[in-house]
């Protein structure tokens, strides 16, 4: 085996959101810095420390080798953004004292619709499973409707 030769096995993400490799012919922890979407990869060791620091970048004279690259999912933005709705209802139906200002949408209804189109536009294999549709039907019933029929919701 050449000895210029480095095999990168992908181990993770991680808490920085940055793939983390090992190196098969050494054992070493390496981070890719580099943007998911360059398809370049920018890689600096961590001390074998999965969530360290990165510290110095791989020498440029090794030939990079990927058993298996990272590969963004690319449903990431709207899990994210799904994510972040609901946790704007749960803080509005709490302690945001259900004022529409604190949702991201700024109406309830807009806001409800929104989260139901960003979880129709997954397959039923990519679905959350953090959040079915019963839920956000369950949201917009506290939100909207039992709103408009001039439910209280005090002590939530």
């Amino acid at each position: 085996m050449e000895s210029n030769i480095r095999t990168m096995k992908f181990m993770g993400i991680d808490d920085w959101d940055r793939p983390v490799y090992k190196c098969l012919e050494t054992g070493i922890l390496w981070k890719d810095l580099a943007d998911v979407h360059s398809g370049n990869a920018e890689l600096y060791s961590c001390a074998n420390c999965f969530d360290g620091e990165p510290c110095y970048p791989i020498s440029k004279n090794l030939d990079i080798r990927f058993e298996d690259k990272y590969k963004e999912d690319p449903n990431k933005f709207n899990y994210m953004m799904l994510g972040r709705l609901q946790a704007d209802c749960k803080y509005y139906l709490g302690y945001g004292n259900r004022y529409a200002g604190h949702l991201y949408y700024k109406a309830e209804q807009e806001h409800i619709n929104a989260m139901k189109e960003l979880y129709n536009n997954f397959s039923e294999d990519e679905k959350p499973e953090w959040l079915t549709y019963e839920q956000i039907e369950g949201y917009e019933k506290l939100m909207v409707i039992e709103k408009n029929r001039g439910v209280s919701h005090h002590g939530l």
